[in-house]
């Protein structure tokens, strides 16, 4: 057996350990900010009323439908104990794109969804939401929601 010099040994082991934690990050240099949106999506959950959380959503251009929609959910989840809130890459579900038509309006994502954003509820049956994130264009994450898109001229 050959004699490493303990230096070595030790810069090896050192180096070994950082790509240990670089490999298991969950964080890429896409997904800075998402720690704030989960931090303000917490602090949203555990106010009195649903208006906090719904500033964390990209309404523009959203009909009276959607917001209504999304308010009735936003009541029913309000003040859930969060358990934990993970983001994930895109899976390319169909409901990750948010592009439907419905009584014959066609609906499109408010932003450009990059990230799934699940909340599990720390309740007895594990409930979870699943969300999709984009980015504005202040470079701030927000909540996506459907918003009507308009009708094609020929």
């Amino acid at each position: 057996m050959r004699n490493v010099p303990p230096i070595t040994t030790v810069a090896a082991a050192l180096i070994g350990v950082m790509l240990l934690f670089a490999a298991c990050s969950p964080k890429s240099t896409l997904e800075l900010g998402l720690d704030d949106l989960s931090a303000r999506f917490v602090s949203a959950n555990q106010a009195d009323t649903i208006e906090p959380m719904l500033k964390l959503y990209c309404l523009n251009g959203c009909d009276s439908l959607i917001i209504s929609r999304l308010k009735g959910a936003l009541d029913y989840e309000l003040g859930l104990p969060i358990q934990q809130i993970k983001f994930e890459a895109l899976s390319g579900a169909a409901e990750e794109t948010i592009e439907f038509t419905h009584n014959g309006v066609t609906y499109g994502p408010s932003l450009t969804p990059r990230y799934r954003m699940r909340v599990r509820y720390a309740v007895e049956d594990h409930f979870s939401s699943l969300f999709t994130v984009g980015q504005n264009s202040s470079g701030d994450w927000q909540i996506i929601c459907a918003k009507p898109r308009p009708p094609i001229r020929y």
